[in-house]
């Protein structure tokens, strides 16, 4: 999963330092190759997909593992809902999982004569789809059992330029669009409402509408209501890094590293 930073102007003068977390476990992963995407959820277990090919789930209680491949390329993976874990599987084709691994529907596919290609989804239900098309320019709320567009916003180049969209979220009605300059928020009939100035990220989680995000080592945390931008008190430099509402999960060399926040009188 992956997103975003704000200017250096607008961050400067919203920096507020000194958020602390305290390291309270370590887990080793087992992975023979490179883990090329890492995740948790809200029950705390851990996900990482190994060598874009095979998904791991660590049960944060018995620590026990399981894994699920399907033969095909495994990336993007998203574990945002706490009882189903969505992933791309090949070109174009998201693949919806039960938090045990277990597939739930059929393989949602986006057959090219429907002309509709989205590098980015964010499911809403049983029968739609968000999905950013480059090529249309559009956002699109998808019917994917009956494979046509429910609602579509403007072109979006007419509105924010030539933008790179890299990640998308689905929370509460609304759509986050997220670039490498801002963030476009849509609501649910994918009028545009709000633009948020953004800059070049690595990834990003939104929890408790907040962005958590890091950049060159460092997580970062911004609060879409009081539009701050916080700095956390975490070691730099990692290989990924993940959030829920009570742990923070830094992977480094293959070993996670749990951290609690500690809140201060």
């Amino acid at each position: 999963m992956k997103f975003i930073i704000f200017g250096i102007g607008f961050l400067l003068s919203n920096l507020l330092l000194g958020q602390s977390w305290k390291k309270i476990d370590s887990i080793q992963l087992e992975a023979r190759d490179s883990i090329t995407d890492f995740s948790v959820d809200d029950f705390h277990n851990m996900y990482y997909i190994r060598n874009f090919s095979e998904l791991n789930k660590i049960d944060f209680q018995t620590r026990r593992r399981k894994t699920f491949s399907n033969q095909q390329i495994l990336e993007n993976l998203n574990t945002q809902n706490i009882l189903q874990v969505t992933l791309k599987s090949g070109f174009f084709n998201l693949l919806v999982l039960d938090n045990q691994l277990n597939p739930i529907q059929d393989l949602i596919q986006f057959p090219i004569e429907t002309n509709f290609s989205p590098t980015l989804t964010a499911l809403v239900d049983n029968n739609y789809v968000w999905g950013y098309d480059p090529v249309m320019q559009r956002l699109v709320l998808w019917n994917y059992r009956e494979k046509k567009a429910i609602r579509q916003s403007v072109i979006l180049s007419e509105k924010t330029g030539d933008e790179f969209f890299s990640e998308m979220v689905y929370h509460q009605n609304k759509i986050y669009l997220i670039g490498y300059t801002k963030c476009l928020v849509f609501d649910e009939y994918a009028n545009l409402v709000s633009v948020i100035p953004f800059q070049k990220f690595d990834q990003l989680y939104f929890v408790n509408q907040k962005f958590y995000y890091s950049a060159e080592g460092k997580i970062w945390k911004f609060d879409l209501q009081t539009k701050t931008t916080q700095l956390l008190d975490t070691p730099n430099g990692f290989d990924y890094f993940a959030i829920n509402n009570r742990y923070l999960f830094v992977l480094t060399n293959k070993v996670v590293y749990l951290y609690e926040f500690q809140k201060h009188d």
